[in-house]
């Protein structure tokens, strides 16, 4: 059976790491928003915010776009990134448009877990350029800017899975839960 799923949630909540463990688990193709932004920032110039964000739209863009592909010859596939109300208005349109189940697994946990979770990233993971030039430098701007998402208005059913003290394994086995009750 066909089907689309969709991996967002907070930042810094190992959306990319579900959701390349579901890829592999389930035979299905994922892309993600990190990735692309990566080609595209070696290759365009970015020194201030605005084209580090025109980056990160078209990065969104170029995964619609494979949405569309893949929804048109009814296959599957896995697509990741912070997508919010304006983008999940078109993964929704374009899944009802091609009779296409969906998919929405949200990731979420404590905000000081994925506080620390960010700047353990920046400080130690050797992350891409392209992903620091916007920094959340204090734990409120950082709650402020998850919450800003969180709140956002439903468009997709939300299959949330908080990850907060979890084991990437037992993430996975509550995806694959979700995932198989839908079927």
């Amino acid at each position: 059976m066909s089907e689309i799923i969709i991996v967002a949630g907070d930042l810094a909540v190992g959306k990319s790491k579900l959701a390349k463990k579901l890829s592999t688990h389930l035979n299905i193709p994922y892309f993600n928003k990190e990735n692309i932004k990566e080609l595209l920032g070696d290759e365009i110039e970015y020194t201030k915010p605005e084209e580090n964000r025109k980056l990160s739209n078209v990065a969104i863009e170029l995964l619609l776009h494979i949405l569309e592909r893949v929804t048109m010859v009814r296959s599957s596939v896995i697509l990741e990134a912070n997508f919010h109300k304006a983008e999940l208005e078109k993964i929704k349109r374009q899944c009802e448009f091609n009779d296409m189940k969906v998919t929405l697994l949200y990731l979420t946990a404590d905000i000081d877990i994925l506080y620390e979770r960010l700047l353990y990233r920046e400080l130690y993971q050797n992350r891409h350029p392209v992903h620091l030039t916007h920094p959340l430098r204090s734990i409120e701007e950082f709650e402020e800017y998850v919450m800003k998402w969180r709140n956002e208005e439903e468009v997709l059913p939300r299959h949330v899975i908080d990850v907060s003290n979890c084991t990437r394994e037992v993430v996975f086995a509550k995806a694959l839960e979700v995932l198989e009750s839908l079927n």
